[in-house]
């Protein structure tokens, strides 16, 4: 059966720039919506320290957040310079414990200076390998917050779900050290890189949509099809997959937005609404090298629970610092275990994606790696 035809309508540009993908590819002036730039920073806490200031916050407030923005980076550098390995991810999770904390303050989210729960925690009577852990999640009650819950509240605007996650299902959900995931644990890989995505746009209509472009034979190599990848990655269905002459001509899959954003006056107005709708759908990794983010499919079904990328990633180092309070034995294990190259993977890494993740959500700017030093 053949392919759909792509929608006629043109690459959206404002003031003749193409409008890169990106999380927070605009920013508002005023009423109006402009092209965001990329910030190149070496050292992420200074930006974290002036995105607390331009919150505006009260005095007991603005000292709270710095207090905890300080206590976040301490941690950080006594992760990064810890003789034992298994020691790290413990103070990586107090690290971004803290920062969650700066980021929600300034976020407006209340009560998080005394008394507040992790929000996360293990499920003891599940046991402690990969292959058995559980973690629970709590949410805020009165008088009693959680940190957790706090921080979803002020990234994704709702509460966390509730309830418990296998941690085998979290260790899938790493972009980084994904492969080696794969090769610990014998299972397909799930992520796959994004060639290209895009806004295209409908003077007529006062629509826009995305565009967005694989290669297939990332996906035939590992024996995907297309129906199981626009399913599986949540896409669907709200993408299908369409003909292109250059898609042919280069080997490429095109999946086209078929929920379209429409637009009053101009089409700015609303790339910040379509990127809202496909936010839970895109993994990414900051580079230090044009055009620095890479973006992923994650290709899961149920009943695995997907989180949040950042969520994953915390509550993780939650997990692996866990165990290194109260099992030690069953982290050593693991990292001599089949998935032990993906665990020190991890900890090398992943700490510091995370906190160039969190720096641009709170600016809400893209924040990545100068790539000269």
């Amino acid at each position: 059966m053949p392919l759909p035809a792509r929608r006629q309508g043109n690459d959206l540009k404002v003031l003749g720039a193409d409008v890169p993908f990106s999380f927070f590819p605009m920013r508002q002036r005023g009423r109006r919506w402009g092209l965001h730039s990329m910030l190149y920073a070496s050292d992420p806490w200074a930006v974290i320290e002036g995105a607390i200031y331009d919150a505006k916050l009260a005095s007991v407030e603005l000292a709270s957040a710095l207090s905890f923005v300080r206590q976040s980076g301490e941690y950080f550098r006594a992760a990064e310079r810890a003789g034992a390995f298994e020691v790290r991810p413990l103070l990586y999770y107090y690290s971004f414990l803290n920062l969650g904390k700066a980021i929600s303050i300034a976020r407006g989210r209340p009560n998080l200076v005394g008394k507040v729960i992790h929000g996360v925690g293990p499920v003891d009577a599940m046991g402690h390998t990969p292959n058995a852990a559980q973690l629970r999640f709590r949410r805020s009650t009165a008088g009693n917050p959680s940190a957790l819950d706090e921080l979803h509240w002020a990234l994704e605007n709702h509460p966390l779900t509730a309830g418990t996650v296998n941690v085998a299902d979290l260790l899938a959900q790493s972009v980084v050290g994904h492969r080696m995931w794969v090769a610990g644990t014998g299972k397909k890989e799930r992520f796959f890189a994004i060639e290209d995505i895009g806004w295209r746009h409908d003077d007529a209509s006062h629509e826009i949509w995305l565009e967005v472009w694989m290669k297939k034979s990332s996906l035939k190599n590992r024996g995907r099809g297309v129906t199981e990848t626009l399913k599986q990655s949540g896409l669907d269905p709200d993408f299908r997959t369409i003909s292109h002459a250059d898609a042919s001509t280069h080997l490429l899959h095109v999946f086209e937005q078929s929920a379209r954003t429409g637009y009053t006056s101009r089409p700015s107005d609303v790339v910040m609404d379509s990127v809202r709708g496909v936010r839970d759908e895109m993994w990414q990794t900051v580079t230090a090298s044009p055009p620095y983010r890479k973006f992923y499919l994650y290709l899961s079904e149920p009943p695995e629970r997907r989180l949040p990328q950042w969520m994953s990633v915390y509550s993780i180092l939650f997990w692996l610092g866990s165990l290194t309070r109260y099992q030690p034995v069953e982290l050593l294990d693991a990292l001599r275990g089949p998935l032990g190259p993906f665990f020190h993977e991890f900890i090398e890494t992943q700490p510091s994606q995370l906190l160039y993740l969190l720096t641009s959500e709170l600016g809400r700017q893209d924040v990545s790696k100068p790539g000269i030093v």
